[in-house]
Protein backbone atom coordinates (compact mmCIF):
# COMPACT_ATOMS: atom_id res chain seq x y z
CA UNK A 1 0.00 0.00 0.00
CA UNK A 2 2.77 2.47 0.59
CA UNK A 3 4.58 1.11 -1.93
CA UNK A 4 1.76 2.43 -4.32
CA UNK A 5 1.32 5.63 -2.69
CA UNK A 6 5.21 6.09 -3.39
CA UNK A 7 4.81 5.72 -7.07
CA UNK A 8 2.20 7.97 -6.69
CA UNK A 9 3.83 10.81 -5.69
CA UNK A 10 6.59 10.15 -7.67
CA UNK A 11 4.12 10.15 -11.01
CA UNK A 12 2.34 13.42 -9.95
CA UNK A 13 6.05 15.32 -9.28
CA UNK A 14 7.17 13.93 -12.68
CA UNK A 15 4.11 15.31 -14.42
CA UNK A 16 4.29 18.99 -12.25
CA UNK A 17 7.92 19.48 -13.61
CA UNK A 18 7.33 18.51 -17.11
CA UNK A 19 4.27 20.25 -16.83
CA UNK A 20 6.02 23.29 -15.34
CA UNK A 21 8.97 23.30 -17.52
CA UNK A 22 6.79 23.59 -20.89
CA UNK A 23 5.35 26.73 -19.52
CA UNK A 24 8.43 28.04 -18.80
CA UNK A 25 9.92 26.74 -21.66
CA UNK A 26 11.54 28.70 -24.90
CA UNK A 27 8.69 28.68 -27.48
CA UNK A 28 7.36 30.26 -30.80
CA UNK A 29 10.83 31.08 -32.34
CA UNK A 30 10.09 32.53 -36.18
CA UNK A 31 12.16 34.64 -38.23
CA UNK A 32 11.89 37.50 -40.27
CA UNK A 33 14.28 37.33 -43.70
CA UNK A 34 13.11 39.79 -46.71
CA UNK A 35 11.80 37.33 -49.66
CA UNK A 36 13.96 39.14 -52.19
CA UNK A 37 16.42 42.18 -51.92
CA UNK A 38 18.77 44.18 -54.70
CA UNK A 39 22.56 43.29 -55.15
CA UNK A 40 24.36 45.97 -53.36
CA UNK A 41 21.45 46.48 -50.89
CA UNK A 42 21.99 46.07 -47.05
CA UNK A 43 19.89 43.46 -45.46
CA UNK A 44 18.40 43.13 -42.13
CA UNK A 45 17.21 39.52 -40.43
CA UNK A 46 15.34 38.87 -37.13
CA UNK A 47 14.88 36.20 -34.90
CA UNK A 48 12.29 36.43 -32.77
CA UNK A 49 11.61 34.25 -30.09
CA UNK A 50 9.38 33.75 -26.17
CA UNK A 51 12.30 32.63 -23.96
CA UNK A 52 9.32 32.63 -20.91
CA UNK A 53 11.13 32.58 -17.72
CA UNK A 54 13.68 30.51 -19.11
CA UNK A 55 17.26 31.68 -19.81
CA UNK A 56 19.29 32.35 -23.01
CA UNK A 57 22.00 30.07 -23.60
CA UNK A 58 22.41 31.03 -27.27
CA UNK A 59 21.23 32.40 -31.16
CA UNK A 60 23.13 30.96 -33.93
CA UNK A 61 22.50 31.28 -37.77
CA UNK A 62 23.23 29.10 -40.68
CA UNK A 63 23.15 29.65 -44.20
CA UNK A 64 22.35 26.30 -45.72
CA UNK A 65 24.18 23.91 -43.40
CA UNK A 66 26.69 26.18 -41.86
CA UNK A 67 26.57 28.11 -38.82
CA UNK A 68 28.29 31.66 -39.76
CA UNK A 69 27.19 33.58 -36.67
CA UNK A 70 26.75 32.55 -32.88
CA UNK A 71 25.30 34.84 -29.83
CA UNK A 72 26.05 33.76 -26.68
CA UNK A 73 25.43 35.71 -23.77
CA UNK A 74 27.47 33.84 -21.19
CA UNK A 75 30.44 33.63 -23.36
CA UNK A 76 33.46 36.49 -23.99
CA UNK A 77 32.88 37.69 -26.45
CA UNK A 78 29.35 37.02 -26.86
CA UNK A 79 28.91 37.39 -30.37
CA UNK A 80 31.23 35.50 -32.60
CA UNK A 81 31.03 35.88 -37.09
CA UNK A 82 32.72 32.80 -39.09
CA UNK A 83 33.52 33.97 -42.79
CA UNK A 84 31.58 32.27 -45.33
CA UNK A 85 31.04 33.09 -49.27
CA UNK A 86 28.99 35.93 -50.02
CA UNK A 87 27.61 36.10 -46.43
CA UNK A 88 29.60 40.05 -44.87
CA UNK A 89 27.93 40.55 -40.88
CA UNK A 90 27.93 44.01 -39.60
CA UNK A 91 29.36 43.19 -36.00
CA UNK A 92 28.27 46.69 -34.56
CA UNK A 93 24.53 46.69 -35.35
CA UNK A 94 23.59 42.98 -34.92
CA UNK A 95 22.79 41.26 -31.56
CA UNK A 96 20.99 38.40 -30.20
CA UNK A 97 17.00 39.33 -31.94
CA UNK A 98 19.03 40.81 -35.09
CA UNK A 99 21.84 40.11 -37.75
CA UNK A 100 22.47 42.90 -40.22
CA UNK A 101 23.94 41.87 -43.46
CA UNK A 102 26.20 44.52 -45.45
CA UNK A 103 26.27 44.46 -49.25
CA UNK A 104 24.35 41.68 -50.71
CA UNK A 105 25.90 39.62 -53.56
CA UNK A 106 24.58 37.16 -56.12
CA UNK A 107 26.07 34.31 -53.66
CA UNK A 108 24.24 35.71 -50.23
CA UNK A 109 20.79 34.55 -51.92
CA UNK A 110 19.99 31.13 -50.31
CA UNK A 111 18.06 29.88 -47.25
CA UNK A 112 18.65 31.23 -44.02
CA UNK A 113 18.25 29.95 -40.70
CA UNK A 114 17.78 31.05 -37.38
CA UNK A 115 18.25 28.09 -33.75
CA UNK A 116 17.60 29.51 -30.24
CA UNK A 117 18.54 27.34 -26.85
CA UNK A 118 17.54 27.74 -23.46
CA UNK A 119 19.91 27.43 -20.91
CA UNK A 120 19.33 24.55 -18.16
CA UNK A 121 17.29 23.55 -16.31
CA UNK A 122 15.01 23.19 -19.82
CA UNK A 123 17.30 22.98 -22.80
CA UNK A 124 14.68 23.77 -25.33
CA UNK A 125 16.22 24.42 -28.67
CA UNK A 126 14.28 25.67 -31.36
CA UNK A 127 14.82 26.80 -35.57
CA UNK A 128 12.84 28.52 -37.80
CA UNK A 129 14.11 29.39 -41.46
CA UNK A 130 12.76 31.30 -44.35
CA UNK A 131 14.39 31.79 -48.19
CA UNK A 132 16.74 34.83 -49.50
CA UNK A 133 16.88 36.06 -52.80
CA UNK A 134 19.42 38.29 -53.85
CA UNK A 135 17.51 40.30 -57.62
CA UNK A 136 20.09 41.52 -59.93
CA UNK A 137 17.71 44.64 -61.78
CA UNK A 138 17.15 45.16 -65.42
CA UNK A 139 18.76 48.46 -66.25
CA UNK A 140 16.15 49.89 -68.53
CA UNK A 141 12.51 49.40 -68.38
CA UNK A 142 10.67 46.96 -70.99
CA UNK A 143 10.32 47.57 -74.64
CA UNK A 144 8.08 47.10 -77.00
CA UNK A 145 8.68 46.13 -80.60
CA UNK A 146 6.87 45.18 -83.77
CA UNK A 147 3.77 47.26 -83.70
CA UNK A 148 2.90 49.95 -86.43
CA UNK A 149 1.88 53.67 -85.23
CA UNK A 150 -1.98 53.04 -86.94
CA UNK A 151 -4.21 49.96 -87.83
CA UNK A 152 -7.62 49.51 -89.30
CA UNK A 153 -10.59 47.75 -87.64
CA UNK A 154 -9.69 44.04 -88.58
CA UNK A 155 -6.16 44.22 -88.70
CA UNK A 156 -3.41 41.87 -86.66
CA UNK A 157 -1.57 43.41 -84.38
CA UNK A 158 1.24 41.95 -83.88
CA UNK A 159 4.10 43.02 -81.31
CA UNK A 160 6.96 41.58 -78.79
CA UNK A 161 7.71 42.95 -74.81
CA UNK A 162 11.31 42.59 -73.79
CA UNK A 163 12.66 42.98 -70.30
CA UNK A 164 16.73 42.29 -70.74
CA UNK A 165 19.25 41.37 -68.35
CA UNK A 166 18.00 41.04 -64.74
CA UNK A 167 18.11 38.14 -62.69
CA UNK A 168 15.49 36.18 -62.01
CA UNK A 169 14.12 37.49 -65.30
CA UNK A 170 10.99 39.91 -65.14
CA UNK A 171 7.55 38.70 -65.06
CA UNK A 172 5.92 40.76 -68.05
CA UNK A 173 2.26 41.30 -68.62
CA UNK A 174 -0.17 42.83 -71.03
CA UNK A 175 -2.18 45.67 -70.71
CA UNK A 176 -4.77 47.06 -73.36
CA UNK A 177 -6.68 50.09 -72.40
CA UNK A 178 -5.48 50.04 -68.98
CA UNK A 179 -7.51 46.23 -69.10
CA UNK A 180 -5.74 43.05 -68.61
CA UNK A 181 -5.64 41.35 -72.32
CA UNK A 182 -7.36 37.75 -72.48
CA UNK A 183 -4.43 34.88 -72.04
CA UNK A 184 -5.48 33.45 -75.61
CA UNK A 185 -3.67 36.78 -77.16
CA UNK A 186 -0.53 36.33 -75.51
CA UNK A 187 2.73 34.38 -76.68
CA UNK A 188 5.50 33.30 -74.50
CA UNK A 189 8.76 32.43 -75.20
CA UNK A 190 11.53 30.78 -73.33
CA UNK A 191 14.09 33.01 -71.17
CA UNK A 192 16.87 33.32 -72.76
CA UNK A 193 19.99 33.36 -70.58
CA UNK A 194 23.57 34.86 -71.02
CA UNK A 195 26.07 32.28 -70.53
CA UNK A 196 28.94 35.25 -69.60
CA UNK A 197 27.00 36.33 -66.84
CA UNK A 198 24.35 34.14 -66.01
CA UNK A 199 21.94 37.45 -66.57
CA UNK A 200 18.20 36.55 -68.22
CA UNK A 201 16.02 38.25 -70.97
CA UNK A 202 12.38 37.61 -70.72
CA UNK A 203 10.13 38.39 -73.78
CA UNK A 204 6.09 38.26 -74.19
CA UNK A 205 4.27 38.34 -77.94
CA UNK A 206 0.97 39.48 -78.33
CA UNK A 207 -1.33 38.62 -81.35
CA UNK A 208 -4.92 39.38 -81.85
CA UNK A 209 -7.42 40.88 -84.39
CA UNK A 210 -8.55 44.76 -83.44
CA UNK A 211 -12.19 45.46 -83.24
CA UNK A 212 -13.79 48.07 -83.14
CA UNK A 213 -14.59 47.92 -79.20
CA UNK A 214 -10.56 48.10 -79.50
CA UNK A 215 -10.22 52.23 -79.94
CA UNK A 216 -11.55 54.48 -77.63
CA UNK A 217 -11.87 57.90 -79.33
CA UNK A 218 -9.98 56.95 -82.09
CA UNK A 219 -6.86 55.57 -80.15
CA UNK A 220 -5.64 52.24 -78.68
CA UNK A 221 -2.98 52.21 -75.78
CA UNK A 222 -0.47 48.92 -75.44
CA UNK A 223 1.30 48.62 -72.07
CA UNK A 224 3.86 46.21 -71.12
CA UNK A 225 4.60 45.59 -67.26
CA UNK A 226 7.85 44.16 -65.84
CA UNK A 227 7.65 43.15 -62.17
CA UNK A 228 10.16 40.79 -59.97
CA UNK A 229 9.23 40.51 -56.63
CA UNK A 230 7.70 43.54 -55.06
CA UNK A 231 10.79 45.23 -55.82
CA UNK A 232 10.86 46.30 -58.98
CA UNK A 233 7.95 47.64 -61.36
CA UNK A 234 8.20 49.40 -64.36
CA UNK A 235 6.50 49.87 -67.91
CA UNK A 236 6.53 51.21 -70.95
CA UNK A 237 3.22 52.24 -73.37
CA UNK A 238 2.20 52.64 -77.06
CA UNK A 239 -0.81 54.35 -78.47
CA UNK A 240 -1.50 52.99 -81.85
CA UNK A 241 -4.14 55.06 -83.76
CA UNK A 242 -7.57 53.94 -85.59
CA UNK A 243 -6.59 55.22 -89.40
CA UNK A 244 -10.50 55.42 -89.85
CA UNK A 245 -11.24 57.07 -87.27
CA UNK A 246 -10.85 60.75 -88.81
CA UNK A 247 -13.76 59.39 -91.52
CA UNK A 248 -16.15 58.23 -88.46
CA UNK A 249 -15.94 61.48 -86.88
CA UNK A 250 -16.77 63.23 -89.80
CA UNK A 251 -19.65 61.15 -90.77
CA UNK A 252 -20.82 61.40 -87.36
CA UNK A 253 -20.67 65.30 -87.16
CA UNK A 254 -22.21 65.33 -90.49
CA UNK A 255 -24.98 63.77 -89.25
CA UNK A 256 -24.95 65.97 -85.98
CA UNK A 257 -24.91 69.03 -87.80
CA UNK A 258 -28.43 68.74 -89.60
CA UNK A 259 -30.27 71.96 -87.66
CA UNK A 260 -33.50 71.71 -86.29
CA UNK A 261 -36.19 74.33 -85.39
CA UNK A 262 -36.08 74.70 -81.85
CA UNK A 263 -32.42 74.99 -81.32
CA UNK A 264 -31.71 77.70 -83.61
CA UNK A 265 -32.90 79.84 -86.52
CA UNK A 266 -31.77 77.75 -89.48
CA UNK A 267 -34.72 79.01 -91.96
CA UNK A 268 -31.76 80.11 -94.50
CA UNK A 269 -30.69 76.44 -94.44
CA UNK A 270 -32.23 73.65 -96.21
CA UNK A 271 -31.42 69.92 -97.00
CA UNK A 272 -30.99 68.82 -100.81
CA UNK A 273 -29.22 65.21 -101.89
CA UNK A 274 -27.17 65.42 -98.84
CA UNK A 275 -25.57 69.00 -98.83
CA UNK A 276 -25.99 72.37 -96.61
CA UNK A 277 -27.39 75.43 -99.51
CA UNK A 278 -27.89 78.99 -98.41
CA UNK A 279 -29.50 81.76 -99.83
CA UNK A 280 -26.02 83.11 -100.46
CA UNK A 281 -25.78 80.66 -103.00
CA UNK A 282 -27.49 82.69 -105.29
CA UNK A 283 -25.74 85.55 -105.02
CA UNK A 284 -22.39 83.40 -105.08
CA UNK A 285 -23.77 81.82 -108.42
CA UNK A 286 -23.95 85.60 -109.94
CA UNK A 287 -20.28 86.30 -108.92
CA UNK A 288 -19.23 83.50 -110.48
CA UNK A 289 -21.28 83.55 -114.05
CA UNK A 290 -20.32 87.49 -114.23
CA UNK A 291 -16.74 86.99 -113.73
CA UNK A 292 -16.74 83.42 -116.00
CA UNK A 293 -18.35 85.73 -118.57
CA UNK A 294 -16.07 88.62 -118.38
CA UNK A 295 -13.30 86.58 -118.90
CA UNK A 296 -15.22 85.10 -122.07
CA UNK A 297 -16.07 88.16 -123.92
CA UNK A 298 -12.57 90.05 -123.03
CA UNK A 299 -10.48 86.60 -124.41
CA UNK A 300 -10.19 88.69 -127.93
CA UNK A 301 -8.85 91.95 -125.92
CA UNK A 302 -6.59 90.44 -123.89
CA UNK A 303 -4.95 88.69 -127.14
CA UNK A 304 -4.75 92.17 -128.81
CA UNK A 305 -3.32 93.80 -125.69
CA UNK A 306 -0.77 91.43 -125.48
CA UNK A 307 0.42 91.83 -129.06
CA UNK A 308 0.10 95.62 -129.30
CA UNK A 309 2.74 98.03 -129.22
CA UNK A 310 3.95 99.69 -126.04
CA UNK A 311 1.85 102.08 -125.65
CA UNK A 312 -1.62 99.49 -124.47
CA UNK A 313 0.74 98.68 -121.73
CA UNK A 314 -0.74 101.07 -119.05
CA UNK A 315 -4.36 99.35 -120.41
CA UNK A 316 -2.92 95.89 -120.04
CA UNK A 317 -1.87 96.70 -115.93
CA UNK A 318 -5.16 98.30 -115.47
CA UNK A 319 -7.52 95.15 -116.78
CA UNK A 320 -5.24 92.62 -115.03
CA UNK A 321 -5.98 94.48 -111.88
CA UNK A 322 -9.74 94.52 -112.77
CA UNK A 323 -9.30 90.70 -112.67
CA UNK A 324 -7.26 90.23 -109.75
CA UNK A 325 -9.49 92.49 -107.28
CA UNK A 326 -12.86 90.31 -108.85
CA UNK A 327 -10.48 87.09 -107.88
CA UNK A 328 -10.14 88.71 -104.06
CA UNK A 329 -14.22 89.20 -104.37
CA UNK A 330 -14.54 85.70 -105.11
CA UNK A 331 -12.49 84.56 -102.41
CA UNK A 332 -13.83 86.53 -100.08
CA UNK A 333 -17.37 85.42 -100.74
CA UNK A 334 -16.39 82.28 -100.91
CA UNK A 335 -14.42 81.74 -97.03
CA UNK A 336 -17.13 83.39 -95.69
CA UNK A 337 -19.60 80.76 -96.85
CA UNK A 338 -17.25 77.96 -95.65
CA UNK A 339 -16.89 79.76 -92.15
CA UNK A 340 -20.62 80.44 -91.43
CA UNK A 341 -21.20 76.36 -92.78
CA UNK A 342 -18.44 74.95 -90.48
CA UNK A 343 -17.80 76.80 -87.64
Amino acid sequence: MQTSQGLLQLLWIVLVTVFTRDILALRDVRVKVPHAVRRGQRITMKCHYDIEDDTLYSVKWYKGRREFYSYTPNENPALKVFQIPGVRVDRHASNETQLVLDSATMATAGKYSCEVSADAPSFHTLIAAAELEVVELPHNPPFITGMRARYHVGDILRGNCTSRHSKPAANLTWTVNNEEIHPSYVRHYKIHRDSRNDMQTATIGLHFVINEYHFENGKLKIRCIAEIGDIYHKSSEKTLLDMDYHHKYLASNTVNMIPTDHEHDYDQYALQDGEMLRKEDTYFTQITDFFNNFMSSNDAEISAWSSASSTNTLQLLSFSTSVVLISFVHLCWYSQIVERNFS
